[in-house]
């Protein structure tokens, strides 16, 4: 949170010295946040004899990247510290919920193979998250500019332009990252079915072709502004429900499991 602060601090009228310490200042908190992340993801969740995510243990698994890009874009984009301190705010909020709790249900599987799987499928929701915001945050601006009202906070916001390019960037690299991560889990998952994973693995893929007909859009037709935030909101809801609600309902109300 404190990284957030500096971060967003640093775009918010600044002049260009205050700015650059401010950045500089609030990168090395990220830094120093994300060590101690992984120190906790490690204690919490991987230095166990048999992997065990609970939902709120994935949500901080992905909180971890997210927050590791955030640093990245605002050390190569110095111009959006404004959004790398929300997305900061967000892996500073999921970090939290890594707390030790009930045990969760163990994975059957656990070779190099799923390892891969795990690593590709949080790397692309981590990438499509910073998408999302990227797009709301574009939203936001547009709104508040079409209406001509003062920008207020939203200042920090850099333009109209790197915002939309950054966005359809963010949905490219997830795009292709989730691709891998599905390809993977075809074939390193032995039986779907036997280890209830259709449902999240029909889900993916509906988010799949919702982010491919999307970009589609963007290279064919030069799709932008509300049709292209409402199709990017829609794939990300799909893959919410993929990663968090096909989990909730399994272990919570169903009483099994993944794996």
């Amino acid at each position: 949170m404190a990284c957030a602060a500096w971060l967003a601090s640093s775009v918010y009228r600044a002049d260009e010295n205050a700015a650059r310490g401010r950045r500089i200042a609030g990168i090395a908190l990220g830094a120093m946040a994300a060590a101690l992340h992984a120190v906790l993801l490690w204690q919490n969740v991987f230095d166990k004899p048999e992997l065990a995510f609970t939902a709120a243990e994935t949500a901080s698994l992905i909180g971890w990247p997210t927050g590791l890009l955030a640093l990245a874009l605002t050390t190569t984009r110095p111009r959006f510290a404004g959004i790398s301190s929300i997305l900061m705010t967000v892996a500073g909020v999921v970090a939290a919920t890594t707390v030790e709790g009930k045990p969760g249900y163990a994975l059957d599987q656990q070779s190099w193979e799923i390892a891969a799987h795990i690593v590709l499928s949080t790397l692309a929701y981590a990438l499509l998250t910073i998408a999302v915001a990227l797009a709301v945050a574009l939203a936001l601006l547009d709104r508040r500019l079409r209406s001509r009202r003062p920008l207020g906070m939203l200042t920090i916001l850099p333009s109209m332009e790197a915002l939309e390019s950054a966005t359809f960037q963010a949905l490219g690299a997830g795009f292709a990252v989730l691709t891998l991560a599905l390809f993977s889990g075809f074939i390193f998952v032995r039986d779907l079915f036997a280890q209830h994973l259709i449902h999240k693995t029909v889900l993916s893929c509906l988010a799949w072709v919702v982010f491919a007909v999307l970009l589609f859009g963007r290279w064919r037709f030069g799709w932008r502004g509300r049709v292209a935030r409402n199709w990017t909101l829609s794939g990300f809801a799909l893959l919410g429900l993929a990663y968090f609600g096909s989990k909730i309902v399994l272990e919570s109300i169903l009483g099994r499991h993944w794996g």
